[in-house]
């Protein structure tokens, strides 16, 4: 009889047909039934039903060459998935031959599969099968061997009895021995059918699924294919996670070259969903693609290649599907600890990963004050010409003044070496205030955490902080020079422009308060919120590379936000930002107008100085009407009016679209941006207000 032999195995046991022709004890018993055994009962009816073509013996001697695939004079295959039957048969025979036709079927269209091409996991599946196939190849060889003693024991038996059977092997018998293999067959013939567009993780998966299976013949057969089809992705695993390196030639591994494979972190890799084994967890996926990007990163952008190759020998273990992933994991564990840790070490001690954040944040988010300070006051006249006339070596040399005048000599000298004064692009009419900026190079590794992301946001608010800068100090010295003349020159000319100075140093007062809130909200309630959040963040013991380049670009990000810079719809009329620059605009101007008014203070001043030395007309004592003034004067008056009336409107939009923001920051700020509720804030109903 048949028995269930290991998996991979197909064998026939405990079946020793006798010499004599006697069934043994898995042929047809010799039952005594009411004197007649049921032997002698079916040789009756066998000689009663006559020989059939061909005989059975013929059918026999053909079978095992059908089970191999191979062609015989009474079956024969027509194609890899039709094999022809005599027709001559009796239906009963007819189907035997159809049960022992579908392991035939089965192992032709498998034998057709394992030599067609594919990758490694897809050679391992291949592998794993034709193993299986050799099992049942030689379980078909036994059965030929027996056929074989059978047809020899038979040969001198009657000619009727040879053509019904051999006694001890029959066709149904040969049907009871392949029916185990017949389900293995008809199980990878399945699986089979459904990887053949799949490749690696995805054949894996397939495979998985029937783990799941509520017959345990199939669970267990599946899991030991697993066992070899998982070798290959295993192997990628281990290189990946110890040694960091990429080796796919097929792209059967869940880890793939990014758009940007010549980048040292960002791009290089990213993660192929439909390759990810469904037996490992998301959060060791990530660990996954985390650790051996690692690695990489510690080898080929910080030069550490001896730790890596260290830590390969030292943890390099071997993984094997068992159906149970927990040492799997824990070593996937370690070894993303250790990577990870090791990285964020080398970043932070040898490559000053916090002094170089603290630059950015002294140097381009305006944090050393008195360092700015210095540096307005040292290029405000040069900034004031038109930009085609500035040079760099003189920005530089400003800048070198600036850094040993204030507290930023103390800086260490790769903090000092990467900052640098430059020009942006120049364009047609701008003055020195418009082209220049700060830059501060952030020198490999540490670029791919200060990316072009990062940097272009830098840049944004630097421009945006220094143009407050710009502004304020352009008011302040407005402001210094109305408050010094009130007592001397502008209160000898103040029957004529005391009432305009009046209105200017009252609007510029507006001015400097609305510059000084939004600069303190800007530089103290945002950046320096932000930057305290940003500090708990890298304090934290999980954090990674990928994790530190996400907060930082969001503290950026938020910084933006909060800040006005990315708030509403860029370009368009409404937007925070858009209304910011018009402000600053109206400003300037401001600034220049009172500069104006000045202008003709200090000549109606000096023309009346000089007319009481002279003495020439008593007339013109109390005068400074003249023509020329009197048109300077005026031009002066009226621009300060409507840049007054500007403001004041600019300012009133802009907190109303405050008022209605969903930050509750950005909401405070405009409640102090409006002291005393002097301005007017309009009231939007909710469909409006819900559409900024």
């Amino acid at each position: 009889m048949a028995t269930t032999a290991r998996p991979g195995t197909a064998s026939l046991s405990r079946w020793t047909p006798s010499n004599d022709g006697d069934a043994g004890d898995v042929g047809l018993l010799a039952t005594s039934v009411s004197g007649v055994t049921l032997q002698t009962k079916a040789d009756e009816l066998a000689s009663s039903r006559g020989p059939t073509e061909p005989s059975e013996v013929k059918l026999l001697s053909d079978l095992p060459s059908a089970l191999q695939g191979l062609n015989s004079s009474t079956l024969s295959f027509l194609a890899p998935s039709t094999i022809a039957l005599p027709n001559t048969l009796p239906l009963s025979t007819i189907s035997i031959l159809h049960s022992l036709a579908e392991p035939a079927l089965l192992y032709k269209s498998l034998s057709v599969f394992i030599d067609s091409p594919s990758g490694l996991v897809g050679q391992a599946f291949r592998r794993a099968i034709e193993q299986e196939l050799n099992g049942y190849l030689a379980l078909v060889a036994k059965m030929d061997v027996e056929i074989r003693k059978e047809a020899q024991a038979g040969s001198t038996a009657p000619e009727w009895k040879q053509g019904w059977s051999l006694g001890g092997v029959t066709l149904k018998k040969c049907v009871y021995w392949l029916r185990e293999p017949t389900l293995r067959l008809r199980l990878m013939g399945e699986i089979v059918e459904k990887c053949k567009d799949k490749n690696g993780g995805q054949i894996i998966n397939v495979l998985y699924s029937y783990t799941f299976h509520g017959d345990m013949f199939v669970a267990e057969f599946v899991n030991k294919l697993l066992v070899a089809v998982t070798r290959p992705l295993y192997e990628f695993l281990e290189q990946w996670i110890y040694t960091g390196e990429f080796r796919d030639p097929y792209l059967e591994f869940f880890v793939r070259k990014g758009d940007q494979p010549e980048a040292l972190w960002e791009g290089k890799y990213m993660l192929d969903e439909s390759q990810v084994p469904a037996f490992i967890r998301d959060d060791l996926i990530k660990k996954i693609l985390q650790t051996g990007k690692s690695l990489d990163f510690i080898r080929n952008g910080c030069g550490d290649g001896d730790w890596v190759d260290k830590y390969s020998v030292e943890c390099y273990r071997t993984f094997q599907y068992d159906g149970n992933d927990r040492e799997v994991e824990d070593a996937l564990d370690t070894a993303y600890h250790k990577t990870v840790t090791h990285l964020m070490d080398i970043l932070t001690i040898k490559f000053r990963l916090r002094e170089h954040i603290q630059a950015l944040k002294n140097y381009l988010l305006l944090g050393q004050g008195d360092f700015i300070a210095m540096l307005m006051e040292l290029l405000a006249t040069s900034l004031d010409r038109p930009a085609n006339t500035l040079y760099r070596h003189n920005l530089t040399s400003a800048l070198e003044q600036a850094i040993r005048g204030s507290n930023a000599q103390y800086a260490t000298p790769e903090v000092l070496r990467n900052l640098d004064a430059r020009m942006l692009e120049l364009s047609h009419g701008e003055i020195g205030w418009d082209v220049f900026t700060l830059e501060y190079k952030v020198e490999p590794p540490l670029d791919v955490i200060v990316n072009a992301y990062a940097t272009r946001q830098y840049l944004k608010i630097f421009n945006f902080l220094w143009r407050l800068k710009r502004v304020g100090y352009a008011l302040n010295v407005a402001w210094r020079r109305s408050i010094t003349g009130a007592r001397g020159i502008l209160l000898a000319v103040e029957d004529v422009a005391g009432e305009d100075w009046k209105m200017a140093r009252a609007c510029c007062g507006e001015m400097i308060h609305f510059i000084n809130q939004l600069e303190y909200y800007i530089l103290y309630e945002v950046i320096e919120s932000l930057w305290l959040e940003l500090q708990e963040e890298l304090d934290k013991s999980d954090l990674t590379l990928d994790k530190l380049i996400a907060v930082h670009n969001k503290y950026l990000a938020d910084i933006t936000h909060k800040g006005l810079l990315g708030s509403g719809r860029a370009g368009k009329e409404d937007s925070l930002i858009h209304q910011l620059h018009e402000i600053l605009k109206l400003m300037l101007a401001f600034a220049d107008s009172m500069d104006t008014l000045y202008k003709f203070s200090v000549e109606e001043y000096t023309r009346r100085q000089t007319a009481a030395y002279e003495d020439d007309n008593d007339d013109e004592d109390g005068g400074g009407d003249g023509g020329v003034d009197v048109e300077q004067h005026a031009f002066a008056r009226t621009r300060i009016q409507t840049l007054k009336s500007s403001f004041q409107a600019a300012v009133e939009r802009l907190l109303t679209n405050l008022a209605y923001q969903s930050d509750t920051e950005m909401r405070f700020l405009g409640v102090r941006l409006n002291f005393n509720e002097f301005y007017v804030v309009a009231r939007r109903t909710r469909e409006s207000a819900s559409k900024q």
